[in-house]
């Protein structure tokens, strides 16, 4: 099928109800386990300290404590989880508790397990632990000098890891290019904040047996990790959870959940871990990324050659596999644009910052607004219309940046077209050639327009993905899979496949929380969900219609080729039959089973895999400048996405909402502030968000389907790259607007009135 029925196109997302009524189940609303007890953690108030002692012996002997965790408790415990991609075993890796330093504020010290929160709280009171302060590093930029101090002592240089990329000759690009620019952008520290906040749980242990209730987006790897760490036999160890409160990249395994394990090991108890959004803050964040370009580029505008420089700030600890954010990175680093020669690499540091790991489209947000801003300068210099220099070196649809991915699948002047219809623009600017260095010296308000492009692989690896089908004599089809709903619509998307496919109305439909015991997935994440799970559905789903002529054949009569499946019945001749009275003429109880697998190949390029399709967007911005406040107002913004196939319409434009105004938080509004040794703004009252009072007043979000892409119905991953392109657009607006260029977000009116002359 090529076009989604107009029924599931009406319908509301399945989890919509729950959801706005407050019925839906997240897993802080379970309930716990009978003598379940609570879990406190006490973090170091220190960013970089020797731990010189720790005396837990007071809190140990409170009554109605069971369990305590410091480094004297770990006995022969490996505390740290498989290394990481880089290095020797343990080395950069955050262990289960502090050992010998702690390396930023926040990191877990000492854990207790007591009857009641209070309690728990009160016996970390009881913890006295001695800091010897030593020398801080917050700034990447800072970690690579030979003075900066060592966060980790087995990298005196303080370097996690380096990636190296590209093809062709760069030094025959410079000679070939009749104009060469360099500049360095700076992109800066953002939490993913979630609704619901990072390293709750339940852990139980019933002898071999151990359950962990979390949410977490790679179920299968946590488990295996979780059996690696502790000695439990992997098929003993579950993992499952219900909906999850956003995830963004940030629901992965924790520290606080292998913590909570081992208490839960210790006591004896099922022990539950609450932390609050202050401790949220200091468990993940995204990489801060410094990215310096030079590129070479013809009098025409024609791109020759691109040296791209990469820093990713790592933070304390190189959490899972430490390079897999800056490899990702830098693997796009140039965008959807054609470049002959081209040389990439990317390092990443250790600093004493909150350590930082996945989070929506993984670098991409950091390296889009370095070429999409550095581009908007090149094309202004060299007297063209950024929008023209764009569709000048533009990617085309059907060329490949490698042999061993799939072809380009955009039309990218389709899109460019589609944005700047929506904002009622031309695509012409009024800062180019000699007028774009002059700096605005008026003092009334004035306007400017800007516009970025963004591209993202589908996914990495082969993206394997199980998923089970089942029909019963009730007529109910139930879907049995790993994923993850972290708010994305993968439970719609799944219901919406099953209805096209089996022609069943939705309230037959039901699909299940996930866990370890149901079908393989690698884990949610990466744009693989709709592609890679929809397409596992799909051919579950026509499996079990294979399997229901055959049922048919057996408890009614005749042989399977008689028979035919349409319409939601199975089919005699001209009679129908419902599915739930075949089922439970053969056995009162059968449930028929349909299975699908969807897989792609492996290949030996930096994304580990094929790359079924890409992910692209453009976005445009109009802003408003006042040169006296230095404010900035975004008036209108469009993007508009190739998303192959909307599968659920409402869904996906709520993506592309949603991921703008997270994007619109990088430009303006959010960071993590570092200062004095802390954290400045880790918790909900001084972190800034975007408002609603923020948004523009007109805010268009376009969905482009030509039905090509290789999942369900045509779809295609759509939702990660709704967040890159909104910070450079708007920063080339604002360029348009006033002669100021902004190198380092987010975009601050302090910043502004610097450029303007107006502070010092």
């Amino acid at each position: 099928m090529k076009d989604v029925g107009t029924v599931t196109v009406q319908t509301p997302r399945i989890d919509a109800l729950p959801k706005v009524t407050g019925q839906a189940v997240y897993t802080e609303d379970l309930p716990l386990p009978l003598g379940t007890l609570f879990g406190a953690i006490l973090r170091s108030p220190y960013a970089h300290a020797r731990l010189v002692s720790i005396d837990a012996r007071q809190a140990e002997r409170l009554p109605g404590v069971h369990a305590v965790v410091t480094r004297e408790h770990l006995g022969n415990l490996n505390p740290f989880l498989d290394p990481a991609s880089y290095g020797a075993e343990g080395e950069g890796a955050a262990p289960l508790v502090a050992l010998e330093k702690v390396r930023y504020e926040g990191e877990p010290v000492a854990a207790v397990a007591a009857e009641t929160p209070s309690l728990a709280r009160q016996a970390l009171d009881c913890i006295e632990v001695a800091y010897e302060s030593l020398p801080m590093l917050f700034d990447v930029r800072e970690a690579l000098k030979p003075e900066a101090p060592v966060i980790h002592n087995k990298r005196p240089g303080n370097l996690v890891g380096r990636f190296d990329f590209g093809w062709g000759d760069v030094e025959q690009g410079w000679r070939e290019s009749d104009h060469i620019l360099e500049d360095t952008y700076v992109f800066q520290s953002v939490f993913h904040y979630p609704m619901e906040n990072l390293g709750g749980c339940i852990a139980e242990v019933r002898g071999d047996t151990l359950e962990l209730t979390a949410p977490i987006q790679h179920p299968f790897r946590s488990r295996d990790d979780i059996a690696a760490m502790f000695g439990f036999d992997r098929n003993k160890v579950r993992v499952g959870f219900p909906y999850v409160g956003g995830g963004f990249g940030s629901k992965e395994l924790k520290t606080e959940h292998l913590i909570a394990i081992f208490l839960a090991i210790r006591s004896g108890r099922a022990v539950t871990l609450r932390p609050s959004a202050e401790e949220s803050f200091r468990s993940d964040c995204r990489h801060a990324v410094v990215y310096h370009v030079k590129t070479g580029v013809k009098a025409d505008g024609t791109l020759m050659a691109q040296d791209i420089d990469l820093i990713f700030d790592k933070g304390a600890y190189a959490q899972g596999n430490a390079m897999n954010v800056p490899r990702r990175g830098s693997s796009l680093a140039w965008g959807p644009y054609r470049v002959p020669h081209l040389r990439i690499v990317g390092r990443s540091y250790y600093t004493n910052k909150v350590p930082a790991g996945a989070f929506r489209s993984l670098g991409r947000a950091q390296t889009t607004w370095g070429y999409e801003s550095h581009y908007d300068t090149i094309a202004r210099k060299l007297g063209m219309d950024p929008v023209a220099f764009r569709r000048h070196n533009f990617l085309h649809r059907g060329e490949r940046l490698i042999e061993t991915v799939g072809p380009f699948d955009t039309d990218m002047d389709d899109l460019v077209r589609r944005a700047l219809t929506a904002l009622n623009w031309n695509g012409r600017s009024q800062r180019v050639g000699p007028p774009a260095d002059i700096v605005y010296t008026g003092t009334t308000p004035v306007r400017g327009r800007g516009i970025a492009a963004t591209l993202r692989h589908g996914y990495s690896g082969a993206s394997v993905s199980d998923v089970e089908v089942t029909a019963d004599n009730r007529g109910i089809i139930r879907i049995l899979h790993s994923g993850a709903e972290i708010g994305q619509g993968l439970y719609t998307m799944l219901a919406r496949v099953a209805v096209e496919t089996l022609g069943v109305p939705e309230s037959q439909i039901e699909v299940t929380h996930p866990h370890t015991d149901l079908p393989y997935s690698d884990g949610i994440g990466s744009s693989r969900d709709t592609v890679s799970m929809g397409m596992a559905a799909q051919r579950a789903c026509e499996d079990l219609k294979r399997q229901l002529l055959e049922v048919a054949a057996k408890a009614v009569g005749g042989t399977p080729e008689e028979w035919q499946y349409a319409a939601g019945q199975l089919w005699h001749g001209e009679r129908p039959y419902p599915v739930g009275r075949v089922i439970s003429a053969l056995a009162h109880s059968l449930v028929v089973r349909g299975k699908g697998h969807y897989s792609t190949p492996r290949a030996d390029n930096v994304w580990q895999g094929v790359v079924p399709h890409w992910e692209l967007s453009v976005g445009a911005a109009e802003v408003e400048v006042d040169p006296q406040t230095g404010d900035v107002t975004l008036l209108q913004y469009a993007i508009a996405a190739d998303v192959g196939t909307a599968v659920h319409p409402v869904a996906c434009k709520s993506q592309l909402d949603g991921g703008g105004v997270m994007g619109l938080g990088d430009a303006m509004y959010e960071e993590m502030i570092y200062g004095d040794g802390q954290l400045l703004n880790g918790d909900s009252f001084q972190y800034r968000l975007p408002l609603v009072h923020d948004l523009p007043q007109r805010f268009t979000s376009i969905m482009v389907e030509n039905h090509d892409g290789p999942g369900p119905l045509g779809a295609k991953g759509m939702s990660q790259t709704s967040v890159s392109p909104i910070a450079p657009a708007i920063a080339n607006a604002v360029f348009d607007a006033v002669g100021v260029r902004i190198k380092e977000l987010p975009i601050t009116p302090e910043k502004l009135l610097r450029g303007l002359g107006k502070l010092a």
